[in-house]
Formats: structure tokens, sequence, C-alpha cells
């Protein structure tokens, strides 16, 4: 006979929260307003923390027994006695147990203390050789649970109950889940930043440009060479196709150019000894 697993319930959508609801109470609001309603027996603000006993199962296995949570994930849990007449809570659980780490953190609320705040950390195996986990606890307990609970050893006395009390409110949560969670604000600050600081060097105002990076044309070196005059690309291909390409032009004057005669064979004579003689006239007309 094959059985298959009931479906889980969604506790999350059932309890009808309103959109964008985000659940991370103080210290104080937990002892305030959902310990001490759950303690009292009267209705918390909102059903939002399940009844577990932790103590039954190991760490990894409750965050889907939570009500409510992404990385962390709140409970009300009852301790029991470690020893039969004894006042410490019995801190095996699962495959493991709690290993209280740190100082008790008294919880204020109107100027008296009200709760005790209590960090533990999950070993995996048997004291006191476990295997220390990334699951952390915090334990919130009434201030005044001392006295309840010797009240209640006396009553349980004859019937043998190892029952401390009945609620103690826990919150659980991964260590490396907060880890990755302030990495990741990390990373995004820095590329924040680092648009930041690219938008600025894109953005550069004319006031920031500096004048003295170009020098003026008279502070330049009174030897410097002056700059060659660039002809247009039509001229410099007209002065390539005389001469085969040879610049024949350069350096000739035209005084020095020999006018004995023309291209006829006429005399010619220098402009500068005197001119041009007058042509003959034959009939009238001259002759070239």
């Amino acid at each position: 006979m094959v059985t298959t697993a009931a479906p889980r319930r969604d506790a999350e959508a059932e309890l009808n929260l309103p959109p964008g609801f985000r659940f991370h109470p103080t210290d104080e609001e937990l002892v305030a307003h959902y310990l001490c309603a759950r303690a009292a027996g009267r209705a918390p603000p909102v059903p939002i923390i399940a009844e577990v006993d932790l103590y039954r199962h190991d760490p990894w296995d409750l965050p889907e027994r939570a009500l409510f949570g992404r990385r962390e994930w709140y409970f009300f849990t009852p301790r029991d006695r470690k020893y039969p007449n004894g006042s410490r809570p019995n801190r095996a659980a699962g495959d493991g147990y709690w290993k209280a780490t740190g100082a008790d953190k008294p919880i204020q609320h109107k100027g008296r203390t009200l709760g005790i705040k209590k960090a533990l950390v999950f070993y995996h195996g048997k004291p006191p050789r476990g295997v220390k986990t990334e699951w952390i606890m915090h334990e919130y307990r009434l201030a005044d649970s001392g006295a309840a609970a010797k009240k209640k050893k006396n009553a349980n006395s004859s019937n043998g109950s190892l029952r401390l009390d009945d609620w103690v409110l826990c919150r659980l949560y991964h260590k490396k889940n907060e880890w990755e969670k302030m990495q990741q604000g990390k990373k995004e600050e820095e590329k924040e930043v680092e648009a930041a600081v690219s938008l600025s060097d894109t953005l550069t105002p004319e006031s920031d440009i500096d004048d003295g990076a170009f020098p003026a044309l008279e502070d330049m070196a009174p030897d410097a060479p002056a700059p060659a005059a660039i002809l247009p690309k039509e001229e410099v291909q007209d002065f390539g196709n005389l001469g085969g390409g040879d610049d024949w032009l350069a350096g000739i004057n035209l005084d020095d150019l020999p006018m004995d005669t023309d291209f006829f064979g006429n005399m010619l004579v220098s402009p500068a000894a005197g001119g041009l003689p007058k042509p003959e006239l034959d009939g009238g007309f001259p002759f070239f």
C-alpha cells in the first residue's frame, strides 16, 4: 500500500494579511504584546506565531511548521525540566541539543523588567562532542517565570510532571541567511556608489575644464618652427600631375630664364633692357 504525504497547509495565505505586511517586532514588542498575551490566555494582535514543541524537532525541520517567515521564524513552545527536582530546562532537541551562549538580556517595558532574552546555538550530536551548527535561537521568557515555576513544581510533584513552564517565545533563524542578507546589501550599496561615480565622470561641467591644458600661441617658444601650411587635397593632386610628380617650378626666378628668342625664333629683349621691340608693319598689320 502506497501512502502519499498530505499537502502542506499554506498557513501564510490563511492568515489573510494585508499587502506589504512585514513582521519585524522588537524584543519589547514580542514580550509585551505576544508572550504576555499568550501566557494570560489572550489572543495576540495577529495570529502569526505557531505553537510547536521545539525540543521534539531538529531546527531545520521547523521552518515548514511556522505560520509566517522567510529568513526567521517564531514559535510558542513549552519547556520541560532536565531533572525532576530541578529548575533547569531540558535543552535536548531532535538529534542534538541547544547550548546557551552569552549573557541573558533583560527586556524592559514601561520602566520595569518584563522579560528575559537568552541566545542559544544548536549542536548536532551528543554532548559534549556535538558539532556546532549555524542555527541560532533567541528564547524569550517572562521575568517572573521563576516564581511561577516554583509554584508549578510543587503542584506537579504529586503527579511527577516534568513541565517547567507552559510557554516561552522563540525566534529561530539560520546564521548563514543573515550573512547572505548583509552581503547582498553591501553589494547593492557598492553598485550604487559605482553608478554615482561613473555618472559624475561622464557629466563634467564646462567650468571643470582646465584652460591651462592648452597653451596660447604667444606663450610658445620663439624659436619653435611654425606649423606647416596644409593645402587642400585638390591642390596637392594638381601639383602632383605636373612633370610626372616632380616639383620642377620650385625655386625658379623669372629673371633667370633666357629671353633671347621666342617660339618662332624672333629676337626678344628682356624687360629689364628697355622693353620689347616694336613690330614691323606690313600693310598696316603686325606680323606675328
